[in-house]
């Protein structure tokens, strides 16, 4: 990833966030290089400038992907980027909250295959907001609570729910998962350098019905750590290895 003008630019796309309400960030790469990509259909909650769904549509050549964002803003500078982008033809968004996905008709009878965001996380108890960065931010438009809560309605019965969120959030969301019939399948654990604090988790959720339906003992679980940087400030092998097809650098 290199910035120039305004524009980020990763090996296959570039992408403008300028007037989004969120950012392009590490979060949103990291869970875009780390969420599993199969399958037909992938929604993006919350998709911003389309960062992630622009990631989405590099990882898997087939699938079609829909962005979805409260914020009007946002949601035309994702058509402008998707439209500049290889995968123009399978790439979506639409001004749309996650709790109206299942009334229209972007919502597939068999659910989808991946529902992937990174969600805000801003806790406070402000009434006024006063930008559209707080907007998109704040837990009353969009929570990983809410995701949650209603995934487990919108995937199809092998389909997966990924998201990045803040170290403190995850005990608390793995407990609101199992209550909304969602088990974890993979955790990954993210520290800036070998001697840092956990600051995010990568967390990929399945219903419980597929778990039942194969087989599939919850203790199974795919989980480990991601160290981004070594001591000189060079990343990482494994940081590279989960990057290396976006970053111009790796």
């Amino acid at each position: 990833m290199e910035k120039k003008d305004g524009v980020f630019y990763f090996k296959k796309f570039a992408v403008s966030h300028s007037r989004s309400s969120m950012k392009v960030g590490v979060d949103g790469v990291l869970i875009g290089a780390w969420a599993n990509p199969d399958g037909e259909r992938i929604l993006d909650v919350g998709c911003g400038s389309g960062l992630i769904s622009l990631m989405m549509a590099q990882r898997n050549p087939y699938a079609e992907i829909i962005g979805i964002d409260i914020d009007k803003p946002s949601v035309e500078e994702a058509y402008q980027n998707f439209a500049i982008s290889p995968w123009k033809d399978r790439l979506r968004c639409f001004l749309l909250s996650f709790d109206e996905v299942e009334a229209t008709d972007l919502f597939p009878g068999k659910g989808f295959d991946l529902i992937v965001s990174n969600p805000p996380f801003f806790d406070s108890g402000m009434k006024i907001l006063d930008n559209s960065r707080k907007i998109a931010r704040h837990k009353g438009s969009l929570s990983p609570e809410i995701l949650i809560n209603k995934a487990s309605c919108l995937l199809n019965p092998r389909g997966k729910l990924a998201m990045v969120v803040p170290v403190q959030y995850s005990d608390y969301l793995l407990i609101a998962a199992k209550n909304s019939h969602l088990l974890p399948k993979r955790i990954t654990y993210v520290r800036y350098h070998d001697t840092s604090t956990i600051k995010r988790v990568l967390l990929e959720f399945g219903l419980q019905s597929e778990f039942i339906l194969n087989n599939m003992n919850p203790s199974d679980l795919e989980e480990n750590s991601l160290t981004m940087f070594n001591s000189d400030g060079t990343p990482t092998i494994a940081y590279r290895n989960l990057c290396h097809n976006f970053y111009l650098k790796f």
